[in-house]
């Protein structure tokens, strides 16, 4: 981690600079294979989790949401190593390094740089990411700095986008997945282990890679192919189970497998109480949030896909147990899980359970309460976790009842 940060800031000391119309920096070429293995080892072994969230990190203060945080990290890398880029805009527009848009930002390089991916979070989105800045590759050549794009109708029929960043290929096969989420914020990396939560629906989203030369034909770019819109045809979980199984270089475990669903849903409880307090802290006491404030803050899709996780670990335990394999888990993690599904009620499971994964709600003052995933889910089904952003902390906690005094949009 302080690798990057000292890296960053000697390009800071070394790059700043007074002239009129520049550029975000000078670059010395373009990418070629080599810069592009490069960058994959990068990301892999050099981007840190905090890299937009540390203080001390020279790009801290970067607001992203998922796609914002991809076009981040490939222009992040380019400046740092002077390597000419380009991206094609949500209008079909051209814009690189090049550009004198950003000369009245700052003095520096760096403050240009900034600008710059701010100025890319309103005008390049994961549509043009998947459609025209990158291109489909063979599911057997994922490597890290590769991206995952979906895209799916929500429960009100409306179309969600998400993007993931390849950050590592684990021995078994599975993904370290890194990706940021809206609304746009000052936020780490979020991590995920396995391998996405929704499958694509068809071309151009699926496991896609950077074009470094945009007027190059994507059928000559590297590890180019098609395959996996075939694949695609064997349903989410066997194009999976596809993908894990050629790239694995060791067999996975059961305490493992238990271990990655665990943190998966642990991440989205911690990410569901960032976005909470976030809109807190936009909230208006006196104003409810207009539609599309509401949109940005409100967690149904969020808190149904946690349930869907937990509804999965539960089963899956169930089967572990029926089929006596209990035995393989760990001490901790079976009393958490007994207690999960309600076959310990004693505080040691209670405590396991804890341990295993659990969030710290805070009020203020003496006030905290831990939210398992056994009393997320509990308060869930029993309806009074709110999704409503207007609302209180409580009431988006299932601690109190819901006011609604603001209609839910």
């Amino acid at each position: 981690m302080k690798k990057l940060y000292k890296l960053g800031l000697l390009s800071i000391l070394l790059t700043s600079s007074i002239a009129a119309n520049a550029a975000i920096y000078q670059a010395n070429r373009s990418f070629e294979s080599a810069d592009e293995i490069l960058y994959s080892i990068w990301v892999k072994d050099i981007v840190p989790e905090d890299i937009f969230s540390n203080p001390e990190s020279p790009y801290f203060g970067i607001k992203t949401d998922c796609a914002d945080a991809a076009f981040a990290l490939r222009a992040i890398y380019a400046y740092e190593n002077k390597l000419s880029f380009e991206f094609i805009e949500n209008d079909g527009r051209r814009i690189s390094e090049k550009t004198t848009r950003f000369d009245n930002a700052s003095t520096t390089e760096i403050g240009r740089l900034k600008a710059f991916i701010d100025f890319i979070a309103d005008n390049v989105g994961s549509e043009v990411l998947a459609s025209d800045n990158t291109y489909p590759i063979d599911l057997k050549a994922i490597r890290p700095g590769d991206l995952y794009i979906t895209r799916w109708a929500n429960p009100k029929g409306e179309l969600t986008r998400h993007v993931y960043i390849v950050k590592d290929i684990l021995p078994t096969g599975d993904l370290l997945l890194y990706s940021s989420t809206q609304p746009r914020a000052i936020r780490p990396f979020l991590p995920r282990k396995g391998m996405p939560l929704r499958i694509f629906k068809e071309r151009p989203f699926g496991f896609r890679r950077f074009q470094a030369n945009l007027g190059q034909a994507k059928e000559k770019q590297e590890d180019f192919s098609n395959m996996q819109y075939e694949a695609l045809k064997l349903g989410q979980e066997k194009f999976f189970a596809l993908v894990k199984e050629g790239l694995k270089s060791s067999e996975d475990t059961l305490q493992l497998n238990i271990e990655r669903r665990i943190e998966n849903i642990c991440v989205a409880l911690e990410t569901r109480k960032d976005v909470v307090e976030i809109a807190l802290e936009e909230r208006n006491p006196s104003r409810c949030f207009s539609k599309e404030r509401y949109d940005e803050f409100s967690t149904p899709s969020r808190d149904k896909n946690i349930i869907n996780d937990i509804q999965r670990l539960k089963n899956g335990y169930a089967t572990v147990v029926k089929n006596d394999m209990a035995s393989e888990l760990s001490d901790e993690t079976r009393m958490g899980l007994d207690y999960l599904i309600g076959a310990d009620a004693t505080e040691e499971g209670l405590g396991a359970l804890k341990n295993l994964c659990s969030v710290a709600i805070e009020f203020g003052g003496d006030r905290r309460v831990i939210m398992t995933i056994k009393s997320f889910s509990d308060r869930y089904k029993a309806g009074v976790i709110s999704s409503n952003p207007n609302e209180s902390l409580g009431a988006r906690w299932g601690l109190e009842r819901a006011k609604g005094t603001c209609k839910t949009l």
